[in-house]
């Protein structure tokens, strides 16, 4: 996995239209796959439903990886996410850290507190 690209987690309020195919989750997710600057959705956690008369509101937690130079701080990757069609707010933007395995240490190189 490229890890050169930060993941930004967020959590969303998105409205699913009633007709949208598939579950409710399957089509939070299309919803934040379709922003432009979002280049792929590495996680999506359902938090909570609200039914309305034509759309149904989810709120998600969720884990992106945007495209190019599209988020530079949290408030660019907020501002990126609003933008989006069928996003109602956005709250919680936090920049995930990378993953790294830490490196193996000879015997050597270990300390008495180790």
């Amino acid at each position: 996995m490229d890890r050169t690209q930060p993941a930004i987690a967020a959590t969303l309020t998105v409205r699913v239209p009633i007709n949208a195919t598939g579950s409710l989750a399957d089509g939070a997710t299309r919803v934040v796959e379709r922003i432009d600057a979002v280049d792929r959705l590495e996680d999506a956690t359902v938090r909570g439903i609200d039914p309305a008369l034509n759309d149904t509101t989810v709120d998600l937690r969720v884990r992106v990886v945007f495209s190019d130079l599209a988020r530079r701080d949290e408030t660019d990757a907020k501002t990126e996410l609003a933008a989006g069609v069928g996003i109602k707010a956005v709250e919680n933007v936090e920049p995930e850290p990378a993953e790294t395995a830490e490196p193996e240490r000879s015997p050597a190189t270990l300390s008495a507190v180790d």
